[in-house]
């Protein structure tokens, strides 16, 4: 059967076949060719993004310096003119038609307001990815360089909506920039009509690292910002040169009393003294 291209807006590693191709053991009463009954069970695509949210339900350690999505470049520290989003099917039998991937921005720091930019719509074969490119303003271009990145996909038959959001809101440096032991300013939002408290942590991490706040931090009035500072110092065992750096990180993340994540911040540190 002749195969079709994706969408010419990134760069695709597979192609969808000319219609749609609905199998399975059985038919069930109603299909689409998004559907797929394999053993007696509905089968639906699952559009994926690396997920903080997905993370943390996981067990694991979330960071914000998400692999799919890519906005710095490095020495010094500074945007790219586009981010570069990497978007999988992780379904191996059905396609996903017309999902919805949703681009905004945000200043740097935890629960700051995301900012709708741009969706655009792509076609995945099963096992498939894609890259796309979304545009950075010139506002953006010429302020912080660390701004937030964050991505939604929608899609109708989506079978894990935990794995559709991710964001990248990190910074990074040197230590032959900052030096050993420095400090940012981390600003933390309630982005909400409510007081709300906001706890903040520190994931574990192998440099030392601490977050100084005023006493009433956790208390926030409704959209009240606060400035947190996170203070890192490189253990003394830990050294690199300009040709071999050492990589590591620090990330913050906040929390509302329920638990409920309102985001997080990673620092990216390259040891090169």
């Amino acid at each position: 059967m002749k195969t079709n291209s994706l969408q010419s807006s990134g760069k695709v590693t597979h192609s969808i076949l000319d219609g749609c191709r609905c199998s399975g053991t059985r038919k069930p009463r109603k299909t689409s060719c998004q559907t797929v009954i394999v053993n007696d069970t509905v089968e639906t695509p699952d559009l994926a993004i690396y997920s903080q949210i997905e993370a943390i339900q996981n067990g694991q350690i979330p960071s914000w310096d998400s692999p799919d999505i890519v906005t710095n470049n490095w020495s010094p520290f500074r945007l790219m003119s586009e981010a570069s989003v990497t978007v999988r099917n992780l379904s191996a039998t059905v396609p996903a038609i017309n999902a919805q991937v949703h681009y905004s921005i945000s200043p740097f720091g935890i629960g700051t307001v995301k900012e709708l930019k741009l969706t655009k719509i792509v076609n995945l074969a099963p096992s498939s990815e894609i890259t796309l490119s979304f545009p950075l303003d010139a506002a953006t271009l010429d302020g912080d360089p660390r701004v937030g990145v964050h991505i939604q996909i929608d899609h109708p038959h989506d079978s894990n909506v935990s794995n559709n959001t991710g964001s990248q809101v990190h910074d990074g440096g040197y230590t032959s920039e900052s030096g050993r032991t420095f400090s940012i300013q981390v600003p933390v939002y309630n982005n909400s009509n409510l007081s709300q408290q906001i706890q903040l942590v520190i994931l574990p991490t192998d440099v030392l690292a601490t977050v100084s706040t005023d006493p009433m931090f956790e208390n926030f009035a409704p959209h009240e910002q606060k400035i947190a500072v996170l203070n890192i110092q490189i253990p003394d065992f830990l050294h690199g040169t300009d040709d071999n750096p050492l990589y590591r990180s620090v990330s913050l993340m906040g929390r509302l009393s329920t638990g409920e994540l309102v985001g997080g911040i990673t620092r990216l540190i390259r040891i090169n003294n």
